[in-house]
């Protein structure tokens, strides 16, 4: 079952008028009457319209550089890209005002929006208009986002958690269908389902607002407060219960069963609040302005350089609103967002590994915290203290080795209690300490950071999960065949071109790759094999097409090499 994309509104008339449009315009043309190329007219041109609004700046690259709307398009983006100071995600980030956003009460709030089923209603859908915000809908779709969209919006699970990738198909909800719809996102229909509500009746709507009543009737961070945080946080669990197969210990049967679904366990009002969360959040991260950086993102929230007024500015669009009304009728305040952590420079590795390189100076009556750590699975016994874990684990990313081990820490289980009558201890083991990139997203711009001397680079999108998946088996095979930590440019391009000689063979072929210098050694005996063979241009001595007095030392050379 299939729906169109949705109708392009009509093209509004852009203003060619302006001083620095008709410069452009006129250089690009001279360029090109000159016998330069389209490339070179474009970087031509976008020094001089770099500042103005993007449809007049593609327009002027149609009109001055002979590009059609597409590749007007690409070259304006293309342009910007390298133009940018590179601001990156990987390694030590720039120097600035960082700022730790989360959505407020994230998950009460999408539980919140939920509106009592008709479930005798249900019907399937096959219309993109169909789906808004609120509605209980859900569909399986193909998708393609255009490449002006830094941050794609529909998830695609992987062995290795999900990912947003710019194209393929994704299984997903009516929030995140209408975002993507407003991104620009070609989307086809494969399959979907929806179910009719009635606004009037908020299944959780006065639950979660008890809750939070409740909570916040007591200080932040006491027994109490955190007590009704957990209760409602816990009802979006429940929802989610058994959905999944997860093998628990039951204590009544002493025997593994699989986790049974709770009373409340419904897959659409689970799907519905996961989408709205995301929704929200990546609503906002696409509409913060070009210039600035989101060094990472986690479930309901994410670190960036965008000031608190960008941020302000960037949740006006429809589905923020949505969240908004929702904060104000359960609390009487439609805040957003609130601020976590504020610093001058983090430090990050993968999606949940980052630290601070340089905390900052809070402003007079600031209390904001001024250090953020996400550990990434990293347990330090010894220390208690965040500043001092930041500090070790900041020593632990810039002297990492292959052969690096850290802690690890468990509690006996509830089945050696029963079975053994063990008491409850902590139980430490050892494993491979990890803070390589997990290449959830496409490096790009690599660089070496002078002042920590570390490799660092920003990231865009990959096209399609497997582009994904098989970085991520190349950078398995090439750690296992010479171990070796990302930390230098050199690293980075040893890895590069491993990938490249063997994405360029057979897969019969790949086995017998060497370790070291994969490529030249390849090189040298295609070379080799040439020669012998008087091909590609090169003669054999004994040929007898060669001529006489052919040196042949530097080959043999090359050869035993």
């Amino acid at each position: 079952m299939t729906a169109q994309p949705k109708t392009k509104p009509a093209a509004q008339p852009v203003n060619l008028n302006m001083e620095s449009i008709k410069l452009a315009i006129a250089e690009g043309k001279a360029a090109i009457k000159e016998g330069k190329t389209k490339v070179e007219a474009a970087t031509i041109m976008f020094k001089r319209i770099k500042d103005e609004p993007r449809e007049a700046g593609v327009a002027a690259l149609i009109q001055g550089a002979s590009l059609t709307e597409r590749g007007a398009m690409t070259y304006w983006y293309n342009c910007r890209r390298k133009l940018r100071t590179p601001k990156p995600e990987f390694g030590p980030g720039r120097e600035s005002g960082w700022t730790d956003f989360d959505l407020s009460s994230a998950y009460p709030t999408a539980m919140s929006l939920i509106g009592k089923p008709r479930w005798r209603e249900i019907s399937l859908a096959n219309q993109l208009d169909d789906f808004t915000p609120s509605t209980l809908g859900f569909a399986w779709v193909e998708f393609k986002f255009p490449p002006s969209v830094r941050f794609p919006t529909l998830p695609v699970r992987t062995a290795n958690g999900l990912m947003f990738p710019s194209e393929g198909r994704s299984y997903c909800a009516a929030p995140e269908i209408c975002l993507a719809r407003s991104l620009g996102a070609q989307l086809t229909i494969l399959q979907s389902v929806l179910v009719p509500t009635n606004p009037e009746v908020r299944v959780f709507g006065e639950f979660i607002k008890d809750c939070i009543a409740e909570r916040q009737r007591h200080a932040k961070g006491s027994l109490e407060a955190l007590l009704w945080k957990e209760i409602a946080n816990s009802t979006y669990g429940k929802t989610a219960q058994g959905l999944q197969m997860k093998r628990v210990y039951d204590l009544r049967a002493n025997a593994t069963k699989l986790l049974p679904r709770s009373r409340i366990t419904n897959p659409y009002c689970a799907a519905f609040m996961t989408s709205a969360v995301r929704a929200t959040l990546g609503e906002i991260m696409n509409a913060l302005p070009g210039e600035t950086t989101v060094f990472s993102c986690t479930t309901d929230g994410f670190l960036t350089d965008a000031s608190r007024a960008d941020v302000a500015n960037a949740s006006r669009g429809p589905i923020a609103q949505l969240f908004s009304q929702a904060r104000e009728t359960l609390t009487g305040d439609g805040s957003l967002t609130e601020i976590k952590h504020a610093i001058r420079q983090p430090l990050g590795w993968r999606t949940r590994g980052q630290a601070t390189l340089n905390p900052g100076q809070p402003g007079p009556g600031d209390k904001t915290p001024s250090n953020i750590l996400a550990r990434g699975g990293i347990y330090l016994r010894d220390l208690e203290d965040t500043e001092e874990q930041n500090k070790r684990i900041v020593e632990m990313f810039f002297n990492r080795t292959p052969q690096d081990k850290i802690e690890t820490n468990f509690l006996t289980g509830i089945r050696d209690m029963v079975n053994f009558d063990a008491d409850l201890v902590p139980k430490y083991g050892e494993r491979r300490l990890n803070m390589e990139f997990d290449w959830k997203r496409r490096p790009s711009e690599v660089f070496t950071d002078v002042e920590y001397n570390h490799v660092a680079f920003d990231t865009a999108a990959w096209t399609h999960v497997e582009d994904f998946q098989r970085t991520r088996e190349l950078f398995t095979d090439f750690q296992r065949r010479t171990p070796r930590c990302i930390k230098t440019v050199a690293d980075y391009e040893a890895l590069r071109s491993f990938a490249d000689v063997k994405l360029s063979l057979p897969a019969e072929h790949t086995k017998y790759l060497r370790s070291k210098d994969g490529d030249l050694q390849r090189l040298r005996r295609s070379l080799c094999s040439a020669w012998r063979n008087s091909l590609a241009g090169l003669q054999w001595r004994g040929h007898p097409s060669a001529p006489s007095g052919v040196p042949s030392r530097r080959w043999l050379e090359l050869r035993v090499a």
